[in-house]
């Protein structure tokens, strides 16, 4: 093939799913930086899965430019985790330099192009690892067609000096070097790059992977020092203004990890923190949705999956649907992705599915609150996503969410806690008040109790911070009635105090 058309862009976008399918645990087994979390080939399967989907959702395109833009964004959307979010910019990148029907010296200029836009979309950019590798392909492009090599034979030159140096590359990073590793995102880059070099020479049949570390332990590794939550969202900009730099900034300020993409006036952030509601309220730069927070350590995708359709697992993954940025940090905390509803863009099934995928289980519990609407609850359950089984439960408030989260909570949450959770909200009994001192909220839990004696667990969800020495004393009243307390909050909104006993 002498041109990149948009066939062959099609041809690319399902040759790169399905490769990054078979080498996903590969990947994953690797992952040591930034984080030793085991999810790159998880994150850039998603990733690329969604451009896929966008481009074969979409018309035909005109040329390999358009083609390329559509299978970006996608996958810019669909971004999971920082290797996702790099591989997205690098998608979009490489689109934003293409032509209609691209030769040589045109896909040359947009590896090029395509590596810079990944490094600028970092906000720690390290040497030694994707962004190295990146570079390396761009170069090794431009190298084969100054010596004349055609489309096929510059792809597979490229490619080819990728592979060689990897391991080079990775050995300069002190983190790769002392796990004794190669960097999972290059891998992960190079199982897309020799995708487009399978569909550019029309081959069939799976990719070699065997050049691939088997997967097995998780490998040594240095001791993780970024924050302990994931916060990943989108931020739309209502006048079309260029954000990007704007919230580079803002997440330096607050973690880690940090990555910002965008196409078409919206971009998708990611940053490792140890205050969520930080983060949150830093990308308040423009319209913020499809927000989404869980701890970096948390389960990630089980199984093949989304190789083939879950079996209804045992372990039971848990999203939460808050108002609250104030509360995303106990959620997550307590197992759950929770999903952080902003004033500016409600809450649609696309972002619930998002969370519900991002739990890494097989069964799914939902927790609506109050800001997923009916309509889109039946939507989400309508819906017939090849993924987790989907149960949503009747907690329509944040005390209720709070609630189930509470009877979930745990790595281990399973069919029998899920029950737990329901009947709990069966018998959950509320009362609120606008008083949180300690004997207002005792007096509280009285009232609730007298219609509800056989109440065993008690949860406090309060507005703002607890007066010192109200916790203890609350705990104490409650223990002599015979009633665990838990406390919710601050909430940052709503009464002073609301009292659940179930």
């Amino acid at each position: 093939m002498d041109v990149l058309d948009a066939a062959a862009v099609r041809a690319w976008a399902v040759a790169a799913r399905r490769a990054l399918e078979l080498a996903r645990d590969r990947i994953d087994a690797v992952n040591v930086f930034p984080v030793a979390d085991r999810d790159t080939g998880t994150n850039v399967l998603l990733t690329v899965t969604g451009g896929a989907d966008a481009l074969a959702a979409a018309p035909d395109a005109a040329g390999a430019d358009e083609a390329a833009r559509v299978l970006a964004r996608g996958a810019m959307l669909a971004a999971r985790g920082n290797s996702g979010v790099i591989v997205s910019q690098y998608l979009a990148g490489f689109a934003r330099a293409l032509v209609p029907a691209a030769g040589p010296a045109d896909v040359a200029r947009a590896l090029v192009a395509a590596a810079r836009a990944a490094r600028e979309s970092t906000g720690d950019p390290q040497e030694g690892t994707v962004l190295t590798l990146a570079d390396a392909v761009g170069q090794g492009a431009r190298v084969a067609v100054d010596a004349g090599a055609g489309l096929d034979a510059m792809l597979r030159q490229a490619s080819a000096d990728a592979h060689g140096s990897l391991a080079a590359i990775s050995a300069a990073h002190p983190l790769l070097q002392a796990a004794h590793v190669v960097d999972a995102g290059a891998c992960a880059l190079l199982v897309v790059l020799d995708s487009l070099t399978a569909a550019v020479e029309g081959a069939e049949g799976d990719l070699d992977l065997d050049w691939l570390p088997a997967a097995g332990p998780r490998p040594a590794a240095a001791p993780d020092e970024g924050g302990a939550y994931e916060v990943m969202l989108l931020v739309s900009a209502s006048g079309g203004e260029d954000l990007a730099d704007a919230l580079l900034a803002a997440m330096r300020r607050v973690g880690d990890s940090v990555a910002v993409v965008g196409t078409e006036a919206i971009w998708h952030v990611h940053v490792h923190t140890d205050d969520p509601e930080a983060a949150i309220e830093a990308a308040a730069l423009g319209r913020r949705e499809q927000v989404v927070v869980r701890l970096v350590d948390a389960p990630h995708l089980p199984g093949t999956w989304p190789v083939d359709p879950p079996e209804r697992g045992s372990r039971w993954g848990v999203v939460a649907c808050t108002p609250s940025a104030p509360l995303a940090r106990w959620y997550a905390g307590a197992g759950a992705v929770a999903l952080v509803a902003c004033p500016e863009v409600p809450v649609r099934a696309g972002h619930v599915l998002r969370a519900v995928t991002d739990t890494g289980a097989a069964s799914v519990a939902v927790l609506p609150g109050e800001v997923v609407s009916a309509d889109q609850l039946g939507t989400l359950l309508d819906d017939e996503h090849a993924g987790p089984v989907v149960e949503v439960l009747g907690a329509a408030d944040e005390l209720a969410v709070a609630v189930a989260a509470l009877a979930l909570a745990g790595s281990e949450a399973s069919a029998v806690r899920t029950r737990a959770a329901v009947e709990a909200l069966s018998r959950l009994r509320v009362a609120e008040g606008a008083d949180a001192s300690a004997p207002a909220v005792v007096a509280l839990i009285d009232v609730v109790r007298d219609v509800a004696p056989d109440a065993e667990a008690a949860t406090v969800l309060h507005r703002d911070p607890l007066g010192a020495g109200v916790s203890a004393e609350v705990a104490a009243a409650a223990e002599l009635r015979g009633l665990e307390v838990a406390f919710v909050g601050p909430t940052g909104r709503g009464p002073a105090v609301v009292v659940g006993l179930d």
